[in-house]
C-alpha cells in the first residue's frame, strides 16, 4: 500500500535521529569523565587511555556498549532503569521550574542576549535543549515499549 513507503521513511528518519543524538550523547558524556579524570590528574595513565587523540573517544564506547548490553538484557531490567531515569528526569525539570521561580530576579533580564554569548550562546543553549528534548522522548518511547512489548 502507499503508506508503507511513508513508514519506511519515518523509521530511517527516526533511526538517524536516535543514532545521531545516542552518539552525541555517548560522547558528551565521555567527554566530561575525561574532564573530572584530568581535573583530578592531569598526567595520568588513565587519560592517555581515555583520551588518546584524534577524536577517538573510548568513554563513548563504554557508555553505548553499556546502553545496549542493558537492552539486550531484556525488558524488565531495561524498564527498571528507564523507569528510574523517568522518574530523575521530571524531578529534575520540577525542581528547575520550581528554582527558577523562586530565584529568578528581573535585573537579569536586561540585557536580553548578553553580549559576552551573542547568537551563539542562544544557538548553545538551544541545541543543549534539543537534545535534552530528544533524551527526554527517546525514554519515553523506550518505557512505552516496556510497559507493553508487543507494541
Amino acid at each position: 500500500t502507499m503508506g508503507e513507503l511513508a513508514s519506511v521513511i519515518a523509521a530511517a528518519c527516526l533511526t538517524l535521529e536516535y543514532t545521531g543524538s545516542a552518539s552525541a550523547v555517548a560522547r558528551s558524556w565521555g567527554d566530561k569523565v575525561v574532564e573530572y579524570i584530568r581535573s583530578r590528574n592531569s598526567e595520568s595513565f588513565l587519560i592517555s587511555i581515555l583520551d588518546p587523540g584524534l577524536g577517538i573517544n573510548p568513554c563513548a564506547f563504554v557508555v553505548s556498549l553499556g546502553s545496549v548490553l542493558l537492552l539486550l538484557e531484556g525488558v524488565k531490567e531495561s524498564k527498571s532503569v528507564t523507569n528510574f531515569f523517568s522518574s530523575l528526569n521530571v524531578s529534575l525539570v520540577m525542581f528547575m521550574a520550581v528554582m527558577s521561580i523562586i530565584l529568578a530576579k528581573k535585573e537579569n533580564l536586561t540585557p536580553l542576549i548578553p553580549p559576552e554569548f551573542g547568537a551563539a550562546g542562544i544557538l548553545r543553549g538551544a541545541t543543549s535543549s534539543f537534545f535534552g528534548y530528544i533524551g527526554f522522548d527517546e525514554i519515553c518511547c523506550v518505557s512505552g515499549e516496556a510497559k507493553n512489548p508487543s507494541q
